[in-house]
C-alpha cells in the first residue's frame, strides 16, 4: 500500500494490529530512499481496536519507506515477534492530483470556456487597458454574472488583465494574474 503526501502537511502514518491488541506500543521508522539511518522514529499511538497512528510531516519530495516495528514495552527495547514487521511507501509531492485539476479547470477558463468578463476599462483611443475575468463552473453560472457584480455562485477564479499601449494598436504590456 502507498500514502500520497504533500511537502510540509502532515499525513497520518497508521498500522493495525489484527488481533485488535491494545497494549503494544509499535513504532514506524521513515527512511529515505537509500538510507540506513532513518529520517524520523514515530511511537504510534493507539487510536481504537488496534490501530495505532501519529502524524509525520515530510520536509522534501520523495518516496520514503515507513517501517512498522511492534515493540511488547513502552521503552521500546523488546521487539514483540509475534507481529511481523510491515512496510509502507509514502510519496511526497509539492502538490497533489486535486491541484492538478484545479489548475486544469482554470485552464478552460483562460481558454474562456464559462467565463465572464467585466469592470472593462480603455484608453482614449478605445484600447482595452483593464477588466476582471471570471471563470464559473458552468454556463447556468456564467450567465448568471452580471457587470460589476460579486456573483460567486459556482466560481473557480477571478482574474485581472492590465494592458498598456504605445499608440494606437500598439501593445507595450500585458499582464494577466488570477486574484487570491
Amino acid at each position: 500500500m502507498s500514502v500520497p503526501a504533500k511537502v510540509g502537511e502532515a499525513v497520518p502514518i497508521a498500522m493495525i494490529l489484527d488481533d485488535g491488541n491494545e497494549l503494544q506500543y509499535p513504532q514506524a521508522e521513515i527512511y529515505e530512499p537509500g538510507a540506513v539511518v532513518p529520517t524520523a522514529t514515530l511511537d504510534l499511538l493507539h487510536k481504537v481496536r488496534g490501530r495505532y497512528e501519529e502524524s509525520w510531516t515530510p520536509s522534501a519530495v520523495g518516496a520514503y519507506s515507513a517501517v512498522f516495528i511492534v515493540y511488547s514495552d513502552a521503552a521500546h527495547t523488546v521487539e514483540n515477534i509475534v507481529y511481523e514487521r510491515s512496510i509502507e511507501q509514502i510519496f511526497v509531492t509539492e502538490s497533489d492530483i486535486d491541484d492538478l485539476a484545479a489548475a486544469v479547470v482554470r485552464l478552460l477558463g483562460l481558454n474562456h470556456e464559462n467565463a465572464f468578463i467585466d469592470n472593462t476599462d480603455f484608453d482614449i483611443m478605445n484600447q482595452l487597458i483593464s477588466c476582471r475575468i471570471r471563470i464559473f463552473d458552468s454556463k447556468t453560472n456564467a450567465e448568471a454574472a452580471q457587470d460589476g457584480d460579486n456573483y460567486s455562485t459556482g466560481l473557480i477564479a477571478t482574474y485581472t488583465m492590465e494592458a498598456e499601449h504605445e499608440g494606437a494598436g500598439k501593445l507595450k504590456s500585458y499582464r494577466y494574474v488570477r486574484n487570491p
